[in-house]
């Protein structure tokens, strides 16, 4: 079903789609295809917006791992833009720079949230990895901030 009898075309469209924020390839191709342009429409627009840089699933990736890095770890960021359609090998290479943030993330929000906790108690240390392996951090990750923080707490 084409759009044949419409004020916007396809390409129009896509540019008043991202107009409220960045968007991945996926996003605007479902999209266009739940406004009912046709395929060939579609790649059309898709290769024009690539051309003029609207659409740049790297720079996509790059944002929103910047903005999402101090609440969530990089396993659910991994999860959430592999189904925003970014492929996992751009995924990786930005989540690279972002490597060590993730730790500071776990000791600032052990200091902020968890600061009263006796953390000589086992199932209050459980509690903890619960709560930053729901946010998608990595064990490692983890583990180390925890020892870090522990060590930091005896000194004072």
């Amino acid at each position: 079903m084409s759009k044949q009898n419409t004020r916007f075309s396809a390409f129009d469209s896509a540019l008043y789609y991202l107009t409220f924020k960045d968007r991945t390839l996926k996003e605007i191709c479902s999209k266009l295809k739940e406004k009912g342009y046709s395929d060939s429409e579609i790649d059309e627009t898709v290769l024009k917006l690539q051309k003029y840089g609207y659409i740049n699933e790297k720079n996509y990736a790059f944002s929103y791992i910047k903005s999402n890095i101090n609440k969530k770890g990089s396993k659910l960021i991994t999860m959430e833009l592999c189904s925003k359609g970014i492929p996992k090998d751009i995924i990786l290479e930005e989540l690279d720079e972002f490597d060590q943030q993730e730790e500071d993330c776990i000791l600032n929000m052990l200091s902020s949230k968890y600061s009263d906790v006796d953390l000589e108690d086992d199932r209050q240390v459980r509690r903890i990895y619960s709560f930053f392996a729901r946010r998608g951090f990595k064990y490692d990750s983890i583990s180390n901030a925890l020892s870090i923080y522990r060590k930091n707490i005896k000194i004072f």
